[in-house]
């Protein structure tokens, strides 16, 4: 497999993934499915060789802008959300992505021999990373703006950053088999555990603001 085709592979799903998760919220349990199993009709030998191939300079250079914005919008719910469970969650989200952050940045210059670019992209990228890029810096930026235009705050936080997280999950299940640093396949794994798990805690609570509103509204209708 040559080197250069399989990081174009990689950005290739990546954007795919991305695009996917703006598109519908119905196909969690499916992506759920995908992050954690390898394709089913990959060879042993293609396995070992998508193992030799160099995906964690790429995935830290995507993943840390990904955390920023998501540490970004939780501060927004810091100061917004009116429910404690989800300033509780924002807070949580906050500390867990900071140390997370903090790890790839350490791992990069050690790795790297330098500091993560800024932008997240550098001047020997491939183009295929370059528009992944713009395509997370966009839905970030969609994902901020419906914050702030938001009505009730606490049920649109909880709608972006199921999104927000689903994107991360796939981008983690990118790389959970295939990284070569035994430090991102960990990462990787915890991020879709901990995200997943945050998922179906934002789900549950989305559920409860629902049935409370239409208790709320029946019982002023009678």
């Amino acid at each position: 497999m040559n080197k250069k085709f399989a990081i174009s592979t990689l950005v290739a799903l990546l954007t795919s993934s991305i695009v996917t998760a703006s598109i519908s919220d119905k196909t969690n349990a499916h992506e759920q499915k995908l992050v954690q199993t390898s394709p089913a009709n990959t060879s042993p030998m293609e396995r070992g060789m998508e193992m030799r191939v160099e995906v964690d300079k790429p995935f830290i250079e995507m993943m840390i802008p990904h955390h920023q914005s998501a540490k970004e919008m939780a501060q927004m719910a810091l100061n917004r959300a009116k429910s404690p469970e989800v300033k509780k969650l924002a807070q949580s989200i906050i500390e867990e992505q900071t140390r997370e952050i903090e790890q790839m940045q350490t791992w990069y210059k050690q790795w790297y021999g330098t500091e993560v670019p800024s932008t997240g992209m550098n001047m020997g990228m491939q183009s295929g990373m370059e528009q992944s890029m713009m395509q997370m810096e966009i839905m970030d930026r969609e994902m901020m703006e419906a914050l702030e235009n938001a009505q009730n705050f606490d049920r649109e936080f909880l709608r972006q950053m199921t999104r927000h997280h689903r994107m991360a999950t796939m981008m983690a299940g990118m790389v959970v088999n295939s990284a070569q640093h035994r430090e991102i396949r960990t990462l990787a794994q915890n991020i879709i555990k901990s995200q997943s798990e945050e998922i179906t805690q934002m789900q549950q609570l989305l559920q409860a603001m629902t049935t409370s509103n239409r208790n709320t509204s029946n019982r002023s209708n009678r």
